[in-house]
């Protein structure tokens, strides 16, 4: 017996273009410094007891639903899949620098013009296999499941201070197949992970110089339906209602949190807010700027303890996210598979 150590794990992303769940370009990408990959597979059995059985026990087992979702964390190098999470990804390369710029796409607009593929569907604006292995000694000896069509639904990126930057997407995918053989290759690209000390916000035109925590959620409510099309498998996943949630921990200041409560909470009063992520001392070679518009507070909380400094916790909730972002070409490579 050959036990599965964790040393070995490995998660590759192929990105996806064309037609929904076509197939997955040639060359395997980084995600980032993975830290945990679970997937769900469901075969969605469907149980059954009817009368004339004459028994307590099952009477019947039929294939039902397949379901294949899965969350995925790593330590940021790139800012990928976040902008896939928000929309529209258009990129231009400059003297071996990416400039990518990132923007909403509403369900009026063509969601993949890709390509290679001739799809002008709504339904899908970005889909990505991940291969996730597990590796023994041995011939024919490895754990290899590869999940296809999988569609970011939820993707939170975090920051906490004195750590890297965090990602957290939970996805939905259409399909998962296993084999024993050999793992695809992939190598670490030499591009510095994102960290808590290269990211300010600033909202009201106010830097938060003591957050603590901060962290963006992008939800975009997939849905996977299961048509009566005589497949297990879901059709193409659609989109449901965005929503964004900005939520923030820091020292409670004198300087912002009276006008902050009254104004913004009380008030009601809707402002802009800028998450800036320059990791690089070199210019636009790693550099992300999330603008957050129409941001209205949804929760505030201030409470006051018995030690240590008072905290202030914001739960805001912008309208509509856009980013730019900055690569090395050379390292991290395009964002558009097409």
């Amino acid at each position: 017996m050959t036990r599965y150590l964790s040393d070995q794990n490995k998660v590759v992303l192929f990105q996806e273009s064309g037609t929904y769940a076509g197939s997955a370009t040639p060359n395997p990408r980084w995600v980032g410094e993975v830290q945990d990959s679970s997937i769900d597979d469901n075969e969605g059995k469907l149980e059954d007891r009817y009368l004339g059985n004459l028994s307590r026990s099952y009477a019947d087992f039929q294939d039902g639903p397949l379901d294949v979702t899965g969350t995925l964390t790593y330590k940021a190098q790139d800012m990928m899949l976040f902008a896939h999470a928000v929309g529209s990804v258009y990129e231009t390369n400059t003297a071996g620098t990416n400039k990518v710029i990132v923007s909403e796409v509403n369900s009026d607009k063509i969601q993949n013009p890709f390509v290679s593929g001739t799809s002008n569907s709504t339904s899908v604006p970005f889909s990505f296999s991940l291969e996730d292995s597990k590796q023994s000694p041995g011939t024919g000896k490895n754990f290899i499941r590869t999940v296809r069509g999988a569609v970011s639904n939820t993707h939170t990126l975090s920051i906490a201070q004195g750590e890297k930057v965090s990602v957290d997407v939970g996805y939905t995918a259409q399909s998962i197949d296993g084999r024993s053989g050999t793992s695809t290759t992939i190598s670490a690209p030499s591009v510095k992970p994102y960290l808590w000390n290269s990211a300010t916000l600033t909202m009201f035109g106010t830097s938060f110089d003591t957050a603590k925590d901060i962290s963006l959620e992008v939800n975009n409510n997939v849905e996977g339906p299961h048509y009566i099309n005589g497949s297990r498998v879901i059709g193409a996943p659609y989109q449901g209602n965005r929503d964004y949630t900005l939520s923030l921990t820091s020292d409670l200041d004198s300087e912002t949190s009276i006008a902050v409560y009254n104004q913004y909470y009380k008030g009601g009063s809707t402002f802009n807010a800028t998450l800036d992520m320059n990791q690089d001392s070199t210019t636009g070679s790693q550099h992300t700027e999330i603008i957050m518009s129409g941001c209205e507070i949804t929760s505030f909380e201030a409470p006051s303890t018995v030690e240590g400094v008072n905290e202030l916790t914001l739960e805001i909730r912008p309208k509509n996210v856009s980013a730019e972002i900055y690569d090395d070409a050379t390292k991290i490579g395009s964002y558009n598979p097409f």
